[in-house]
C-alpha cells in the first residue's frame, strides 16, 4: 500500500511555547516539520533533530525576520523552490508578539510590527504558498479577542482582528488552497503575568480552567486533515471569547 505523499508542515516560531506544542503534534502524525525561528534558532536547529529523526533527518530551520517584510517574502519564496512539487504542504503562522497599548500609548513602530507580523507577511507568505503548492493550505493562530472586545492591546488586537477579517476571502480567493483558524484562550501566561490573576481569569471561563498547549496543537492537526473544511475559526477557548475578561498582565485588568 502507498506511504502517501510527503507531508511538509511549516511552523513559523515553532520552537517554543505553543508552537512547540503544535510542531510536536503534527510530527507525531506523520508530517515532516519544518521550523522557523526568528530568534532561538539553537533550540529550532535541536527541536528539528528530534522531530526529524533517521532515515530522512532534519529539515533545516528558517531563519526570518518578519519585521523585514520584503527579505522573508524572498527567503520564503527561495525555500518553497527547494520543496518537492508533489508534497503536500501545510503553512501553520504561529508566531507572533504580544505588546500591550491603548489609545494613548500606541505608536507607529509598535503598530507597524504588530500588523506586519499577524497580518501582512501571512497574507503575503499564503500568497506564495498557494502559487507554488495550490492544493495545499494554511493555518493561522488567532486569538479568542477576535470575538472578545475589550480596550487592552490595541494594535495586537486591530492586527488579529484584521487577519480573521481577512481569511474567508482569502480562502475563496486561493481554493482550492485551504485556508483555517484557531483562536486560543487561556493558554500560556506571559513572563511577567500575575500567575494567580491568570489563573483566576481561567477559572472564570465557561469551562473553568485553562487552555493546554496540546489542546490548541489538536485542534490545529485535526483542521490540516479536515479537507472538506475550508475558511473556518475553532476557538479553543474554555469559551473565553463568549464572556468579555480583561489580560491579567495588564495594568489595571483583574
Amino acid at each position: 500500500m502507498s506511504a502517501g505523499p510527503l507531508r511538509i508542515a511549516l511552523v513559523t516560531g515553532g520552537h517554543s511555547r505553543v508552537g512547540r506544542a503544535i510542531s510536536e503534534a503534527l510530527a507525531a502524525r506523520g508530517w515532516r516539520v519544518l521550523l522557523h525561528a526568528f530568534r532561538g534558532t539553537a533550540r529550532a536547529e535541536a527541536l528539528d533533530l528530534q522531530l526529524n529523526p533517521p532515515p530522512h533527518g532534519p529539515m533545516g530551520v528558517w531563519q526570518a525576520d518578519f519585521s523585514d517584510t520584503p527579505a522573508a517574502l524572498a527567503s520564503f519564496e527561495a525555500l518553497l523552490a527547494t520543496l518537492p512539487a508533489e508534497a503536500d504542504f501545510a503553512l501553520v503562522h504561529n508566531a507572533s508578539a504580544f505588546e500591550n497599548d491603548d489609545r494613548d500609548s500606541v505608536t507607529l513602530a509598535r503598530f507597524r510590527m504588530h500588523h506586519a507580523l499577524h497580518y501582512e507577511v501571512p497574507v503575503l507568505l499564503m500568497l506564495a504558498a498557494a502559487q507554488r503548492f495550490p492544493r495545499g493550505q494554511a493555518l493561522l493562530l488567532l486569538d479568542q479577542n477576535v470575538e472578545n472586545l475589550h480596550d487592552q492591546f490595541l494594535s495586537y488586537c486591530l492586527s488579529k482582528g484584521a487577519m480573521h477579517a481577512a481569511m474567508k476571502r482569502l480562502a475563496l480567493s486561493l481554493a482550492p488552497f485551504r485556508v483555517n483558524a484557531v483562536a486560543p484562550g487561556p493558554t500560556l501566561p506571559l513572563p511577567d503575568a500575575d500567575l494567580a490573576a491568570f489563573d483566576a481569569a481561567a477559572r472564570a471561563t465557561p469551562l473553568q480552567g485553562a487552555v493546554a498547549p496540546e489542546d490548541v496543537a489538536d485542534a490545529v492537526a485535526w483542521l490540516l486533515d479536515a479537507r472538506r473544511v475550508t475558511a473556518q475559526t475553532v476557538f479553543v477557548d474554555a469559551g473565553q471569547h463568549l464572556k468579555q475578561w480583561r489580560e491579567p498582565a495588564a495594568p489595571g485588568s483583574l
